[in-house]
């Protein structure tokens, strides 16, 4: 047994006092924890989402794609890269019809769907049109140094979150994916119309910064992405996609090699 006072009165602590106390601790870590505020939640960004057009009813003048800016720049290199990439029906000498577009389009414009999914060290984005997923490490790790650094159609990509904003850091590319224009502006083929507007090629060198977050009620994706291009342009530039969520669609099975124009459509 042992003996304590308080307020001058004896009271006697049995064996069980030392569990009685852990008890009460134990309470009063719980009461703490349900005053505590709840843990920030990040937004849900998951699942099918597909480019918004103007027809859409979750469209809004403010959620209009927004185009380079300032305008792209070519270097010499740049300049000869764009010219060989606007032959008039061929791909030539790169990239080939059916090799993956750039990371810089992966997200937003298109005929095809796109899925985010969730893993526990990552974010995996899909395209139907694209054979290759992203894999954007959201762990904390930095990109591997520049002499472990293996060049892949989507590179390396690495994010996290600022407030309500998925920023994702990516580099190490091939340097021979399709044009930055996108589906809309040809790059699948050239065509007179397309050459219109010079096809935007990119290198090795390429180093994309995006930007996600959710706007217009949870409903629309905005990506902002700026474009840091040494080899091929003179200054950064960005622009803004905009996609809507489409949990009516899923991405199917699509390969581009079994779908060919020149054989299915004879051009």
């Amino acid at each position: 047994m042992m003996r304590s006072t308080v307020h001058g009165k004896g009271v006697r602590l049995g064996r069980g006092s030392s569990g009685l106390a852990a008890l009460l601790g134990i309470v009063m870590l719980f009461a703490a924890a349900h005053d505590a505020p709840a843990a920030s939640k990040t937004p849900d960004i998951f699942g099918i989402w597909m480019a918004l057009e103007s027809k859409s009813p979750n469209y809004a003048p403010q959620f209009k794609n927004k185009p380079n800016t300032p305008a792209p720049e070519f270097t010499a290199w740049g300049a000869v890269k764009s010219k060989e990439q606007g032959r008039l029906g061929v791909e030539l000498p790169t990239p080939g019809a059916c090799e993956p577009i750039n990371p810089a389009g992966y997200l937003g414009g298109g005929l095809f769907p796109n899925q985010i999914l969730e893993g526990h060290n990552q974010i995996v984005l899909m395209n139907e049109w694209v054979a290759v997923p992203r894999r954007i490490y959201t762990d904390g790790r930095a990109h591997p140094p520049a002499e472990d650094m293996l060049p892949s159609w989507q590179g390396h990509s690495i994010g996290h979150w600022e407030g309500d904003t998925l920023v994702v850091d990516t580099i190490g590319l091939n340097g021979r994916t399709r044009p930055l224009n996108g589906y809309f502006a040809n790059a699948v083929s050239a065509t007179p119309a397309s050459l219109k507007v010079p096809r935007l090629p990119s290198s090795d060198q390429l180093h994309l910064v995006e930007r996600i977050r959710l706007v217009g009620n949870g409903n629309i994706l905005e990506v902002t992405r700026t474009i840091t291009d040494p080899k091929a342009y003179l200054h950064p530039f960005s622009n803004t996609a905009y996609l809507e969520r489409r949990p009516d669609l899923d991405v199917q099975e699509y390969y581009c090699a079994d779908n060919e124009r020149r054989t299915d459509e004879g051009h």
